[in-house]
C-alpha cells in the first residue's frame, strides 16, 4: 500500500481534541484538510499549513433533544462534497457518529474512519427508536470504526457488530508537568465542567466530611463552569463551607497545568464519565487521583497512580470509600511516590506520540 499523505477531517474546529489530533498529524509529516460545522472561534489553526472549511452551523439549535434535530447537518453536504474534490483526501475521517457521522454516511468514501468521541454513543442512540436506528446505520456504514476508551466500545458493541479499535486522546506530557508550585493549605480539588454527570456535589459532600476531621488547614478548588454553579454554590452555603470551597471559574487551556499543579489531590467522583482526560493530564502533572469506577476512568487510572472508588453511589459506603482513599493520601512522601509513578504511567501509555502511533496504525 502506497505512503498515507493527505486526510480529511470532519471535526469541530473548536474542540481541544481536534487541535492536537490535527497539530500531532501534521508534525509527523501528513496533510490535513479540515471541515468544520461550527463557525471558527480559535485561532490555533491560523499558524498551520492545513486547509479547512468552516460551515457556521447553529450549535445550540443542533444539539436540542428534538426528535429531527440532527438532520439539519445534511443540508451541509454539498459543501463537504465540495471541499472533499477540492482536497483530494486519501482518508476521511469522522469525528462523532451523531453529526459528522451522518455526512461521513453520505459522502460513502471508500477509505473512512468514524471515531466515537462519547454523548454521540452513550446519549443519541437513547433518545427514541429513530435515533438508535440512525445510530446503527451510521455505525455499520464506516469501514473502520474507534473508540476513545474500552467503555465506549463496550457501549457501542450493544448496538452493532463490529469492531473497534481503540485509540485514545494523547496527552503532551511535555507541558502537562510538575512544577514544584508550593502549597500553603492542603488542597484537594477538581477540572471539569459544572454538570450534574460528573458528580461535583459528590465533591462537596467529600469535602465536607474530610474537613470535619481533618486536623490541619484544607481546601477545596472546583476550577470549571457549567448550568449547576448555583445548586453548587448553595450546598456550598447550606454546609457551611464557603470559606475553604473556591468556585476558580472556566480555565483557557493555556491555563490548565497552572490548575492542575496548585492542587495536591485530584477527584473526579463522575456519574458517567466516557474517557478521562482530565484525570490523565493531572497524573502527568505528578498529581496523584480519585476517581469512581464508572465508563473509562478506570482505564486511565491504575492502583499505582490514584484509587478507584467502588461502592453504590447512593450509600454513604460511597462516600466513606472515597474518605478512606483521601486520608491516605495525606501523607506527602506517599502522595509525591504516587504522583511520580502516575506521569510514568501516562508517558508510557497516553502521551500524545503513543496515542498518534495507535491512530496511525489504524490508518493504515
Amino acid at each position: 500500500m502506497a505512503a498515507i499523505k493527505r486526510i480529511l477531517f470532519l471535526a469541530d474546529i473548536n474542540s481541544v481534541h481536534t487541535e492536537r489530533w490535527v497539530k500531532n498529524l501534521i508534525h509527523r509529516g501528513y496533510e490535513i484538510g479540515l471541515f468544520s460545522l461550527s463557525e471558527k472561534k480559535t485561532t490555533w489553526i491560523d499558524s498551520l499549513s492545513c486547509e479547512y472549511h468552516c460551515v457556521g452551523v447553529n450549535q445550540d439549535k443542533i444539539r436540542s433533544k428534538k426528535r429531527f434535530s440532527k438532520l439539519a447537518y445534511f443540508s451541509s453536504f454539498k459543501e463537504l462534497k465540495s471541499f472533499t474534490k477540492d482536497f483530494n483526501p486519501e482518508i476521511v475521517h469522522a469525528h462523532y457518529a451523531s453529526s459528522y457521522g451522518m455526512l461521513l454516511m453520505r459522502l460513502k468514501f471508500k477509505n473512512s474512519v468514524l471515531s466515537l468521541w462519547g454523548s454521540d454513543v452513550y446519549e443519541f442512540p437513547k433518545r427514541s427508536f429513530l435515533h438508535k436506528k440512525l445510530f446503527q446505520r451510521i455505525l455499520n456504514s464506516a469501514p473502520i470504526v474507534c473508540s476513545t476508551s474500552k467503555d465506549m466500545a463496550r457501549e457501542g458493541a450493544l448496538y452493532v457488530k463490529k469492531d473497534f479499535h481503540i485509540t485514545p486522546f494523547g496527552i503532551d506530557t511535555d507541558r502537562f508537568k510538575p512544577t514544584g508550585a508550593d502549597h500553603p493549605l492542603f488542597t484537594i480539588g477538581t477540572v471539569k465542567t459544572l454538570e450534574k454527570v460528573y458528580g461535583i456535589d459528590r465533591l462537596i459532600h467529600l469535602f465536607d466530611k474530610f474537613q470535619s476531621q481533618f486536623e490541619g488547614e484544607v481546601q477545596l478548588k472546583i476550577f470549571g463552569s457549567g448550568s449547576e454553579l448555583d445548586s453548587l454554590q448553595l450546598l456550598v452555603k447550606d454546609l457551611k463551607l464557603e470559606s475553604k470551597v473556591h468556585f476558580k471559574g472556566f480555565v483557557e487551556d493555556q491555563n490548565l497545568i497552572e490548575a492542575f499543579n496548585s492542587l495536591d489531590v485530584f477527584v473526579a467522583l463522575s456519574r458517567r464519565e466516557s474517557f478521562g482526560v482530565a484525570a490523565l493530564e493531572a497524573q502527568s502533572c505528578g498529581i496523584p487521583v480519585i476517581v469512581s469506577n464508572v465508563g473509562g476512568l478506570p482505564e486511565v487510572v491504575s492502583s499505582e497512580t490514584g484509587f478507584i472508588v467502588d461502592g453504590n453511589p447512593i450509600d454513604t459506603g460511597f462516600l466513606d470509600n472515597a474518605l478512606e482513599a483521601l486520608n491516605k493520601l495525606v501523607d506527602a512522601d506517599f502522595r509525591k511516590a504516587m504522583g511520580a509513578k502516575g506521569r510514568s504511567f501516562v508517558i508510557d501509555n497516553y502521551s500524545e506520540s503513543v496515542c498518534v502511533d495507535q491512530l496511525l496504525k489504524v490508518y493504515q
